[in-house]
């Protein structure tokens, strides 16, 4: 009689895993001064809570050798100037922020913009990495949306924290269609 109790619980499958967030508490990227100020840029509905934020580069858009001088060229101009271009992607418990900051000119010019997709209006998220001359790598995150796609060079990540980027958003996707499906 024992033996077969013991079948029996063998053959049960464990209840499917539900996403929760990390038990470490806020990403650690949430104490960087910029991070700071481009989230102050948006309100939080009531219980979302920031699961993951990745700050990408807005000079740097493509793998070319060629390319990426004439970005780095800009990008110290424009930095000469008092400007930037910051680009994050922030992903909360409901929704995905694409939070983009411009500034030329000491002020002189000045972008915000804020787009907001619904977790369940994200159909695919993915990485890409490319390398050309044995050693200039340039790491792609897309974002592909019902309306939008946003493509993001990502330059002072590794590739370890990308691969967890996708991975979390990943989650918060599959547990957001179990949610909807249920």
């Amino acid at each position: 009689m024992a033996d077969r109790s013991i079948i029996g619980s063998q053959q049960q499958q464990p209840p499917p895993q539900q996403y929760a967030p990390p038990a470490s508490g806020p990403p650690a990227q949430l104490g960087n001064p910029r991070v700071q100020d481009a989230l102050g840029q948006v309100d939080l509905l009531a219980g979302e809570q920031v699961m993951f934020v990745l700050q990408a580069d807005g000079f740097f858009l493509g793998a070319s050798p060629i390319a990426k001088a004439i970005a780095a060229f800009q990008a110290f101009l424009v930095t000469l100037t008092g400007g930037y271009i910051r680009t994050f992607l922030v992903v909360t418990s409901q929704r995905l922020l694409v939070i983009k900051s411009n500034q030329l000119w000491c002020g002189c010019g000045r972008v915000r913009a804020v787009h907001t997709v619904a977790l369940a209006g994200v159909k695919e998220v993915g990485s890409a990495k490319e390398t050309q001359m044995c050693c200039v790598h340039t790491r792609v995150v897309s974002v592909q949306s019902m309306t939008q796609a946003f493509n993001v060079v990502v330059k002072k990540q590794s590739d370890a924290e990308i691969r967890n980027f996708v991975t979390n958003l990943s989650a918060v996707l599959v547990a957001h269609s179990n949610r909807a499906s249920v």
